[in-house]
């Protein structure tokens, strides 16, 4: 019985510490769509020019919400597949926004964005530390795909391969396209 338990317990830990894989073996880019649409709560955050943004601003479009910290390496780590989702996909039906939550520390985030060479005009922070915890955030890396009225219609916690070609495909059938 106790051989059971250890074991159990072992398999709960590994579980526990394995990162959300978001392809699953044959290349299946799995993401965690909701039966129903959730309400969002009101979220603030700003780019680097310091412009106050919410997911209004981003209305009518399909949002691809990441929320990540530069302490985090799968965060650090997926952050080019993210822009590169937004070159392939972003336009007047989507948008990708890499949210840190770096509060204050928005120079972090640029030295970060200058030795990965992505382009800065991505950057999003959240200044005030509240956005996770209005989302209800426990996980980084975490992400929520919104749809075009403001609402959440998905969620993944954990890092993914978020250009290659299955998630794009996925994204594109999410929009109807």
């Amino acid at each position: 019985m106790k051989q059971l338990i250890r074991a159990a317990f072992a398999s709960l830990i590994l579980f526990s510490v394995q990162p959300a894989a978001a392809l699953a073996e044959g290349g299946t880019f799995r993401f965690g769509i909701h039966s129903t649409a959730k309400e969002m709560p009101k979220i603030a955050f700003e780019d680097t020019a310091g412009t106050q943004l919410t997911l209004a601003d981003f209305e009518g479009k399909y949002v691809l919400l990441n929320i990540w910290a530069t302490w985090c390496p799968p965060c650090r780590k997926e952050l080019p597949d993210l822009q590169g989702l937004q070159q392939k996909l972003g336009g007047d039906q989507f948008q990708v926004i890499a949210l840190s939550t770096d509060t204050g520390r928005l120079a972090n985030v640029q030295r970060l964005y200058q030795e990965l060479d992505l382009n800065e005009d991505g950057i999003f922070i959240d200044e005030t530390g509240s956005v996770g915890r209005k989302l209800g955030v426990f996980a980084m890396p975490t992400t929520l795909l919104i749809d075009p009225e403001g609402q959440e219609i998905g969620r993944m916690p954990g890092p993914a391969d978020w250009d290659s070609a299955q998630a794009v495909e996925f994204f594109t059938k999410q929009m109807g396209d």
